[in-house]
C-alpha cells in the first residue's frame, strides 16, 4: 500500500494534485487544515486487513489508561477505514455505472450517492450514544465525546471531499460523451436521417468517447436497421408490378430490369405489360422498350383486364408490369389497385420511390399501395438527391425492404441490387462532399461496425 500526503492552498487543489499523481483508485484517508492551506493523506492499493492488523498492534501496545478509551479509539479508527473502503467501491460503482446509464441519468446518480453518504454519517454518532452508557466509562464520558466529536469531523470532511471527487468525476465524463453525442447528431442531420430515429441509433453510444468509433457504431447500427430483399427481382421471376407516383421512374426502372433479363436470358422467357389506360401515349416508352428488346408489351384496358394478360402470360418467367402514377385523391387510383388485388395469380408489386422525394410524401406514396402487400421498394435518383438520409429513415419506419437502388439514366448500367452498407455508404459519401472536409475527414463511409463493412 502506498501512502503519501499531498499540501495544497484549497481542497480543489489538493484534490487535483491526487488526481494528477494517484489516480482515481485513490482513497483519501485524512484531511486537515493547516496554517497554509491544507493537507491530504491518501493511499493507493489499500489493504483493509493490513490496516486493521497495524491498527491491533498499535492499541495492544498503547497505554492501557484508561483501557477503555484506547479500546474505543481503535474500534473508531477501524470503523473509518471501513467507511472509508466503503467509499471507494461507491466510487468504482460510479465509474461502472456512467457507462452503462444515459447522461440525463447522472445528476440523480449522484444525488442518491451523497444521500448515502449523509446516512453513514449518522451511525457513528449512534453507536457512541449507546456505548457511552457504560458504568465503566462514565468517568471518561467527556474525553470520549470530545475524541468522537473530532473523528466525526474528520469524516465529514472525508466524505465531503470523496463527494467532490465523485461529482468532478461525472462532470468530466458528461462534457466528454455530451460532446460527441453532439457531435454525431450533427452528422446525421446533414445527412438527412429523421431526428426521432437518429437519436434511437444515438442511444447504444451515449457514454462513447472515442468519436471515430462511436460514428462506426452508429453506421453499423442504421446498416443493421434496414432490410432488404432475399432475393434480387431477376433471379426469383414471376409477375411484378411497380407502382408509385407520377414521374418516380418506374418505366425507366422497367427498361433496365428487362434489358438485364435479356442479356442473361434471352427475349423468350419475358413479357411487358401496362396498367396505365388513363393517360395518352402512356405506354409508348414502354413499347420503344419493347420493340429495342424484340419482347411483347400487353396494354391492360376495357377489353384486355389484367387477370386475361397474365393467363396468356403464365408460362413466361418473367412479366413486369408498369402501372399508372396515381394517389389516393384521384378516382382512378382505387380502381387501379383493386384489379391487381382481384387477380387470381400471385403478383409482387414493389414501391418505387424517388431519393428526391421529400418524407411526407414518402409516407403518403406507402399508405397508398400498402393494401397490395408490398414485397419492397426500389429508391431511384440516387444520383439527384443531395442527401439519402430521410428515405434510409423512412425504409426503416415503413420496415419496408430495400430490393434496388438506381442511380441514372443508362441502361441498363446505373441500377444495382441494394444492401444495406452500400447505401448507408452512399449517404454518408453524399454528405461528405455537401458538407465539406469538416465532417469529411472524420465520417469516412467505411466505418462500419464488423459484418457490416462497405467496399470502397
Amino acid at each position: 500500500m502506498k501512502v503519501k500526503r499531498f499540501f495544497a492552498a484549497t481542497m480543489q487543489e489538493a484534490l487535483k494534485l491526487v488526481r494528477d499523481e494517484m489516480g482515481a483508485d485513490a482513497v483519501i484517508l485524512s484531511s486537515k487544515k493547516i496554517d497554509d492551506g491544507v493537507e491530504i493523506v491518501t493511499a493507493l492499493d489499500y489493504d483493509e486487513e493490513q490496516a486493521k492488523a497495524e491498527l491491533s498492534v498499535s492499541a495492544s501496545q498503547s497505554a492501557p489508561t484508561p483501557g477503555q478509551l484506547a479500546s474505543m479509539k481503535a474500534e473508531k479508527h477501524l470503523a473509518l477505514l471501513r467507511e472509508m473502503e466503503r467509499s471507494k467501491e461507491r466510487i468504482t460503482a460510479v465509474r461502472k455505472r456512467r457507462d452503462e446509464e444515459l447522461e440525463d441519468q447522472q445528476d440523480a446518480e449522484a444525488t442518491a450517492c451523497w444521500a448515502d453518504q449523509e446516512t453513514i454519517e449518522s451511525r457513528p454518532r449512534q453507536k457512541v450514544k449507546t456505548e457511552s452508557l457504560s458504568d465503566k466509562r462514565i468517568q471518561q464520558e467527556e474525553p470520549v465525546a470530545s475524541a468522537s466529536a473530532a473523528q466525526m469531523a474528520e469524516m465529514k470532511s472525508e466524505l465531503s471531499n470523496l463527494r467532490e471527487l465523485i461529482k468532478q468525476q461525472l462532470q468530466d465524463t458528461a462534457r466528454k460523451t455530451s460532446a460527441v453525442h453532439q457531435k454525431l447528431q450533427h452528422r446525421l442531420d446533414s445527412m438527412g436521417m429523421e431526428r426521432q430515429w437518429a437519436t434511437s441509433m444515438l442511444d447504444a453510444v451515449t457514454h462513447e468517447k472515442d468519436i471515430h468509433q462511436a460514428w462506426r457504431q452508429v453506421l453499423g447500427r442504421i446498416a443493421h436497421g434496414l432490410s432488404v430483399t432475399e432475393q434480387c427481382i431477376l433471379e426469383q421471376g414471376g409477375r411484378v408490378a411497380l407502382v408509385g407516383a407520377t414521374g418516380a421512374g418506374k418505366t425507366t426502372t422497367i427498361g433496365k430490369l428487362a434489358t438485364r433479363f435479356v442479356m442473361a436470358n434471352g427475349a423468350e422467357d419475358i413479357a411487358l405489360v401496362t396498367t396505365d389506360r388513363y393517360r395518352i401515349a402512356a405506354h409508348e416508352q414502354l413499347r420503344v422498350f419493347g420493340r429495342i428488346l424484340d419482347i411483347p408489351v400487353h396494354v391492360v384496358d376495357e377489353q384486355n383486364s389484367l387477370q386475361s394478360i397474365l393467363v396468356k402470360l403464365k408460362d413466361k418467367k418473367l412479366v413486369l408490369i408498369d402501372t399508372a402514377g396515381l394517389n389516393h385523391q384521384d378516382g382512378n387510383w382505387k380502381v387501379q389497385n383493386e384489379e391487381i388485388m382481384r387477380c387470381q395469380l400471385d403478383i409482387k408489386s414493389f414501391l418505387v420511390i424517388p431519393a428526391t422525394t421529400q418524407p411526407q410524401i414518402m409516407k403518403a406514396s406507402c399508405r397508398s399501395y400498402h393494401e397490395l402487400g408490398l414485397k419492397g421498394c426500389i429508391v431511384t435518383k440516387i444520383d439527384e438527391a443531395l442527401s439519402l438520409g430521410e428515405v434510409i429513415s423512412f425504409l426503416a419506419h415503413e420496415k419496408l425492404p430495400l430490393a434496388y437502388i438506381a442511380d441514372g439514366q443508362k441502361i441498363p448500367d446505373d441500377i444495382h441490387v441494394a444492401t444495406a452498407p452500400a447505401i448507408v455508404s452512399r449517404a454518408v459519401k453524399l454528405m461528405q462532399s455537401v458538407v465539406g472536409e469538416e465532417n469529411g475527414k472524420s465520417a469516412h463511409a467505411t466505418e462500419l461496425t464488423p459484418g457490416y463493412e462497405v467496399s470502397a
